[in-house]
């Protein structure tokens, strides 16, 4: 199996690029590539070859508002998947999420084979009847309900997934199906991107229920110094979220130096 690995990144170009280099020296075997949600101007600055314009007015909303996945998966089947067949699954992670050993891939392929995956994520699991609220934002969304009764080829049509936004891992055909199931509804990617795959025919699969591999990866809050050393001297393979850029430096560095 291949696996395309896409960082998603506003970062400037000087970031970008220190981050897909030390992400390949974490991991040489694997294929990393930006979709970079930044600037235009800023884009054209990176030098990175393997890279594609994110031009998608809904990652630049309100934090956990609409911001959306759809124009991102659209993206990577034309840009990349598209024209190389060999491609089979995409790791889709975000600035913040640290790959910390250079086994990740391996790990995801495993646990997918195991489960019989089709979507891998953190906290993937049904939110009916919780109180989470992106899912009390969407339950009785209109648009959202009608896309997934045009759709689904489940016998419940309201059943409504969530995940965390970062880390997701998807078999090529999923990621086709929700790219040909378009017009999409403004919908927040946490609960579409689930929710519309589990309705078009796919196996979703929770992390924490079958793996100790996302313990470090959480919503928030960010992580220390401290605390992001204990879990990578611990062995992690994955932690979320880091943003502090000498923070996030850091820990790749060091990462990289122990591959």
């Amino acid at each position: 199996m291949s696996t395309l690995n896409v960082l998603v990144s506003h970062l400037p170009a000087p970031a970008v690029e220190e981050q897909l280099g030390l992400l390949r020296r974490i991991a040489p075997e694997a294929r990393f590539v930006v979709a970079y949600g930044g600037e235009p101007p800023d884009f054209e600055l990176i030098r990175d070859p393997h890279k594609a314009l994110l031009a998608d007015p809904s990652l630049s909303g309100p934090p956990r508002s609409f911001q959306s996945y759809s124009v991102a998966l659209e993206l990577i089947l034309e840009r990349w998947l598209r024209d190389d067949p060999e491609i089979d699954s995409v790791y889709l992670f975000e600035f913040d999420h640290l790959i910390l050993r250079g086994g990740f891939e391996r790990a995801l392929l495993e646990l997918a084979a195991r489960t019989e995956a089709d979507m891998m994520g953190k906290c993937c699991v049904e939110r009916n009847g919780t109180n989470w609220h992106h899912y009390t934002r969407f339950r009785n969304d209109a648009e959202l309900h009608e896309q997934l009764r045009r759709v689904t080829v489940r016998s419940d049509p309201g059943r409504i997934f969530g995940t965390l936004g970062n880390g997701m891992w998807l078999r090529r055909a999923a990621v086709e199906a929700y790219v040909a199931a378009a017009p999409h509804p403004r919908c927040y990617g946490e609960v579409y991107v689930p929710t519309l795959v589990h309705h078009l025919g796919f196996n979703v699969v929770d992390i924490d229920a079958h793996s100790r591999l996302y313990e470090p990866v959480r919503w928030e809050p960010e992580y220390s110094g401290a605390e992001l050393a204990r879990v990578r001297s611990a062995g992690a393979t994955f932690a979320h979220p880091v943003k502090d850029a000498a923070l996030r430096s850091e820990a790749l560095s060091w990462a990289a130096a122990q591959a």
